[in-house]
């Protein structure tokens, strides 16, 4: 036989072979087994209690939205143990934590933070105005040592009759967001609608920013934020590309100029209030639905975007999900997909990096089968988006710093990509 038969024998194999290979999304390799079934899950809530020791005179309370302390052991005098579950296994090791603490003496209290089926994740920070304002153990009297072995964080607290909050991230639930969107509002031309409602009746609001225009046609920016409660820095970082795009400033006016966004800040209310590791009140990964829009989270937010599909004078540029994770990254669509506006993230990731030299930004490109808010966002609108990590390790100087560079940049990008995209303003009558 020839060899040109062989190779079309070749050929023949391998496009019946990859014609039989399953397209289902299995979950990424991080994800624990199972991680990507969306529907219900039973949940263990946690008892919401103060829990005191009369011998030592020490109070350990988890009664406050965002809190989560499972059980409080006594060791040893002014020695305890808090165990720390999550929601409902399996799940990924994003272990939250939060408590207060106080005595009724001044003293030194050790505490074991224990995960009986993970691990210890964040650096603890630390409140002493009622959860006001945070900063890191590391830059207070207090300190924290971690077992590489069990996992288990070791702090040690000077406490007295005041309350003192411990947290896995800076502390900001339902209330914290319910104050900065009433700030924002303050603008004219944002407006507030509810999308719909989580599984325990919270609502799921919708941000539009939108200035009046004279152009006929304007593009439109979707932003998603908080499906993971614990991923606070990324949250911090969406409310920061609000407030820069609705700021007084030409770069700002000239973007809204030309763009509405439609932002969905908080998407899991009850996971944040709950003191969730990663999921809502229905057990589940809202990153992991955006397929088969099992939850009711992720059904309010895509019901709410679908509109955008019939107006013609409103085109779909963007969408940007927000997160944090152990370092900084983008998660971009794959350059061979044909986005609108084509490899937009590659060109803002290239200016970022350029504009913050100091600032490591990895930039790791994903394929679009997977069911997540990004995929979601291309497959309905054709157009660009990408997941938007943050450092879980940021200061809020830093996290300031990153976020405002990153916007300003990214509303220059856009403005290039619509002017080159679309013909000059129309003058109205």
């Amino acid at each position: 036989m020839s060899r040109t038969y062989y190779v079309f024998l070749l050929f023949i194999f391998l496009l019946i072979a990859n014609s039989c290979k399953s397209t289902e999304f299995s979950g990424f390799d991080y994800d624990p087994e199972g991680g990507e079934v969306t529907t219900d899950r039973e949940i263990t809530p946690q008892k919401v209690r103060s829990i005191g020791s009369t011998v030592d005179g020490v109070w350990i309370s988890n009664e406050f939205p965002g809190a989560r302390v499972n059980d409080v052991i006594r060791v040893d005098e002014n020695h305890y143990r808090l165990v720390i579950d999550p929601e409902n296994h399996p799940i990924n090791n994003s272990a939250w934590y939060g408590f207060k603490i106080w005595s009724d003496e001044r003293k030194t209290i050790t505490l074991e933070l224990q995960y009986p089926e993970s691990r210890h994740r964040y650096s603890p920070q630390i409140s002493t105005d009622n959860g006001e304002s945070w900063k890191n153990i590391s830059e207070t009297e207090h300190t924290i040592n971690t077992d590489s072995d069990s996992g288990i964080a070791t702090l040690t607290l000077s406490t007295g009759p005041e309350r003192i909050w411990v947290s896995a991230q800076e502390l900001h639930t339902t209330r914290q967001y319910s104050q900065w969107e009433k700030e924002l509002m303050q603008k004219p031309f944002v407006q507030k609608s509810v999308a719909g409602y989580s599984h325990q009746g919270r609502p799921i609001s919708l941000l539009k920013i939108a200035q009046r225009s004279l152009r006929p046609e304007k593009g439109v920016v979707i932003m998603y934020g908080r499906q993971h409660p614990p991923e606070v820095p990324g949250y911090i970082a969406g409310l920061r590309f609000l407030e820069i795009i609705s700021a007084d400033t030409p770069l700002a006016k000239e973007f809204r100029d030309r763009f509405d966004v439609w932002a969905f800040p908080l998407m899991n209310p009850d996971g944040a209030d709950n003191g969730h590791w990663r999921h809502n009140a229905g057990g589940v990964d809202l990153n992991r639905d955006w397929q088969a829009l099992n939850q009711p989270e992720t059904r309010a937010v895509t019901d709410a975007l679908k509109p955008l599909l019939n107006r013609p004078n409103r085109t779909v540029y963007y969408g940007i999900d927000f997160h944090s994770t152990s370092s900084n990254i983008f998660y971009p669509i794959e350059k061979d997909e044909d986005t609108f506006p084509l490899h937009f993230t590659y060109s803002w990731h290239e200016a970022l990096t350029e504009a913050l030299p100091n600032v490591e930004v990895r930039n790791l490109p994903y394929d679009t089968t997977s069911p997540i808010a990004k995929n979601w966002t291309f497959h309905t609108f054709g157009s660009d988006a990408v997941t938007f990590e943050v450092s879980d390790d940021m200061t809020g100087e830093e996290l300031e710093t990153y976020a405002t560079t990153a916007a300003k940049i990214f509303m220059e990008k856009m403005i290039e990509a619509y002017d080159n995209n679309v013909a000059p303003a129309a003058q109205l009558d």
